[in-house]
Parts: structure tokens; C-alpha cells; sequence
């Protein structure tokens, strides 16, 4: 409302500036003339700056005007008019329904991003047992290959010692009682 009471009084200025300046410049050749000794126009330059400063004024004082009767009007409308409550009744419900807007998006966004922890975790979840997974076979693998190598080397030891047990029975021509005894035993039984 101020802004349209400020428009007459903008008018009025710009209108009369062209005047004023005019004014201005037959005031000037009249006592450029007036040094001379004629004196034309004198009282036209003087009238149009009357007629100028009577036209601010008017339109200040109607933009003053203006302005007391908006805020009159303001006044009414914050007493309670029809007209003030029911756009503060639409404002109202405008900002009401902006906040349940940007409630809305909020709780969008949170859930969003409760369900993005929820997948990141269990996509964590996933890996860790697959990570735990690999290092069961993996120990599983390690087991297995040491199980084997023990079995290889038990295998290895124990045909090194029949080895050494065979060993003992040397057979020859002629053979002490002693000798024989150790070859039965070494026959009949395997090594220990």
C-alpha cells in the first residue's frame, strides 16, 4: 500500500521537474535581461515555480493521506474484518500446509536414509560372513593339506624304520644262531 500512496508523489516529481528546470532557466534569462534593463517573463518564472511547488505539495499531502488511510485500513484489518481474516486464515493454512510439506520430505528423507543404513548394513552383514566363509574353507584347505603332508611323512618315517628293521637280517652262507634269531624276528613281525 505504501508503495502505490509513494506512486503519485514520484509522478508529480518527475512531472515537474521538466517545469522547475524550465523555471529555473527563464529566471536566469530574466535577470541576464534584467541586467540589460528589460524584465520579460519575470512574473511567469515566478508563477510557474508556485504552480510547481503547489503541485509537490498537493501530492505529498495526498500520499500522506494515502498512507493514514492504509494504515487505517491495516488498522481494520487487524481489528478483525472479514476481508483480514480470511487471508490470515489462508495464510495460515498456506504455512500450515508448507510444514506438513517439509515434515513430509523430512520423514521421506529419514526413512530414505534409514533404509539406506539398513542395506549398507547388510551388505556389511553379507560380507563379513562371506569373508567368513572364505577363511573357514580356507582353514579347512590348510587342514586338509597338512592333514595330508602329516600322513606322507608318518608313511615315509615308518618305511624308513621297516627299512631299518629289514636291515638287521643280513643273509649269508653260513649264519650264527644269534643271527637266525634276529632274521625269524625281523620276518614275523613288522618293524615298531
Amino acid at each position: 500500500m505504501k508503495k502505490l500512496g509513494l506512486l503519485p508523489a514520484i509522478v508529480a516529481v518527475a512531472l515537474t521537474l521538466p517545469f522547475d528546470a524550465d523555471a529555473r532557466g527563464r529566471s536566469h534569462s530574466s535577470h541576464s535581461h534584467a541586467s540589460s534593463g528589460s524584465h520579460p517573463h519575470g512574473n511567469d518564472s515566478h508563477a510557474a515555480e508556485s504552480h510547481v511547488g503547489s503541485a509537490v505539495r498537493s501530492s505529498i499531502s495526498r500520499n500522506r493521506s494515502d498512507d493514514s488511510q492504509s494504515g487505517s485500513a491495516s488498522a481494520n484489518d487487524i481489528a478483525g474484518s472479514p476481508v483480514g481474516t480470511e487471508d490470515d486464515a489462508n495464510l495460515r493454512r498456506i504455512r500450515q500446509e508448507r510444514a506438513a510439506a517439509r515434515a513430509k520430505a523430512e520423514a521421506e528423507n529419514i526413512a530414505a536414509r534409514n533404509a539406506q543404513i539398513a542395506s549398507d548394513e547388510e551388505k556389511r552383514r553379507q560380507l563379513l560372513e562371506q569373508a567368513a566363509l572364505r577363511a573357514e574353507e580356507e582353514q579347512k584347505r590348510k587342514d586338509a593339506a597338512a592333514t595330508l603332508k602329516n600322513r606322507e611323512l608318518a608313511m615315509l618315517e615308518r618305511r624308513q624304520r621297516q627299512a631299518a628293521w629289514e636291515a638287521r637280517c643280513q643273509i649269508k652262507p653260513v649264519m650264527s644262531d644269534e643271527e637266525i634269531a634276529t632274521c625269524k624276528e625281523v620276518w614275523s613281525t613288522s618293524a615298531r
